[in-house]
C-alpha cells in the first residue's frame, strides 16, 4: 500500500499584503485626482463658455443721417437704422423716439413735431417714407436694418428741408435695447451703452406705419 502524502499548507486569502495606511493613502488619492479632474472639466467648460459668448456679442448702434447717396449728383435721403458692429447678432426689441424731448409713436408724429403744425398736413402728404414695420428686428453681425428713409424730390424738397431742421434744431433722441443670442441684453442711450436684465417694451414705442402695424407684442 502506497503512503500517503500529506497536502501542503494554504495559507487563507483573506486580505491585502499591502499595509492599511498605505491601502488609505491610494485610496485618498485616487479620490483627490477624481475631484481634481471634475474641478478642471467645469473649469474648462466655463472658459469656452465664456469665450463662445465673446464671440457672439453684438454692438447695436442707432444710425440716423441726412446725406447723400452715391456722390454729390445722388439723392438727399433722411435715414434711420440700426447698425451692428459687433461680432454677433443683435435682437432688437425695443426702439422708441422722441423729438424735442417728446414721444413720437410713428413716422407721421415725428413729421408733425419737427415741421410744426403750420405745415405738419402738407409735410406729412408729401413726405412719403420707405420703412420696415417689424416690431422687432434680428440683425447680423456688420449688417443694418433700416427703421425708415425719407427721399428728398423736387415736389417735397422745401418740407424734407423743414423735416430736416427741425430734426436738427429740436433734436431726435431713440433709444433701443437689444439681446445677444444668449439673452444678454443692453440699452442704448446716446450711443452709451447700458447692461439690462432684460428688454421691457415700452408704452412709447416706435412703430414707423402704426395703421400697418402687426399685432402688438406684451410690454412685459
Amino acid at each position: 500500500m502506497a503512503p500517503e502524502v500529506p497536502e501542503p499548507l494554504h495559507r487563507p486569502h483573506g486580505g491585502s499584503s499591502l499595509p492599511k495606511w498605505l491601502e488609505w493613502t491610494t485610496a485618498l488619492s485616487a479620490l483627490v485626482i477624481s475631484v481634481c479632474s471634475i474641478g478642471i472639466a467645469f473649469y474648462n467648460a466655463g472658459i469656452e463658455s465664456r469665450m463662445l459668448k465673446a464671440s457672439s456679442y453684438p454692438y447695436l448702434i442707432i444710425g440716423v443721417s441726412d446725406g447723400v447717396l452715391d456722390g454729390s449728383n445722388g439723392v438727399e435721403r433722411f435715414s434711420v437704422e440700426l447698425v451692428n458692429h459687433g461680432v454677433g447678432p443683435a435682437d432688437e426689441r425695443s426702439l422708441t423716439m422722441r423729438v424735442g424731448g417728446r414721444y413720437a409713436a410713428d413716422v407721421t408724429e415725428l413729421i408733425r413735431a419737427a415741421v410744426g403744425p403750420a405745415e405738419a398736413d402738407e409735410a406729412v402728404r408729401l413726405l412719403v417714407p420707405v420703412y420696415d414695420n417689424e416690431l422687432t428686428r434680428f440683425i447680423a453681425s456688420k449688417d443694418r436694418g433700416l427703421v425708415f428713409h425719407i427721399d428728398k424730390t423736387p415736389q417735397n424738397a422745401r418740407y424734407w428741408d423743414l423735416f430736416d431742421e427741425g430734426v436738427r434744431s429740436k433734436g431726435l433722441d431713440p433709444d433701443v435695447c437689444y439681446c445677444s443670442v444668449f439673452d444678454q441684453c443692453w440699452t442704448v442711450h446716446r450711443r452709451v451703452h447700458t447692461p439690462a436684465k432684460a428688454c421691457v417694451r415700452s408704452d412709447h414705442e416706435f412703430i414707423p406705419n402704426r395703421r400697418r402695424a402687426a399685432s402688438p407684442l406684451p410690454t412685459s
